[in-house]
């Protein structure tokens, strides 16, 4: 996941008066609005961005996720390929499909996503506070190397750099980095 972009955060109330906190995972930013425990069951609502120029690289894990495209154009990879989900547009993705996503254009995408508790958990697991202050940078090889820990312990699935290249994501990138 990959970013050069400086982006705001924009904290809201929630329904007791709290500020939600805007938390980073690999470049993406996340907003938690409902959790399993809020809700009371196995599902949550994530507001999430990705800043210009993002890629969120192929992987597959049991929980579906549900994205609402808020503003922007987000890419969305499929077995059938590649398409675009434009503003106002919902894509479904079932659990263990192989999915990546990517906003290749010069202004963020913003989502709501519906999804699991073990997803939600995964995603609490690598968030880190956003400092709006700080440019925003793509993840360091220590947070991918977090992350592939944390995919292995909720047996998630990753693709390998070579898997990524053949569907157009980061073509030419050393063994090992993604």
């Amino acid at each position: 996941m990959t970013s050069q972009t400086k982006v705001e955060s924009n904290p809201t109330s929630s329904q007791t008066g709290e500020q939600r906190q805007t938390l980073v995972v690999l470049g993406v930013l996340l907003e938690f609005l409902a959790s399993p425990e809020q809700v009371d069951g196995e599902i949550s609502l994530i507001r999430g961005t990705l800043p210009q120029q993002t890629v969120v690289p192929l992987h597959s894990h049991s929980d579906p996720e549900i994205f609402y495209v808020l503003e922007g154009q987000l890419e969305v990879y499929e077995a059938t390929g590649w398409r675009t989900a434009e503003t106002g547009s919902t894509v479904g993705i079932p659990g263990n499909a192989r999915h990546a996503l990517r906003n290749a254009s010069s202004k963020p995408v913003t989502t709501l996503t519906v999804t699991k508790a073990e997803l939600y958990k995964f995603f609490r697991e690598l968030a880190k506070p956003f400092d709006p202050a700080q440019p925003f940078a793509p993840p360091t090889p220590s947070e991918m190397q977090q992350a592939f820990d944390a995919a292995g312990r909720h047996h998630y699935w990753i693709a390998s750099p070579a898997e990524n290249a053949a569907i157009g994501l980061f073509p030419g990138a050393p063994e090992g980095r993604v």
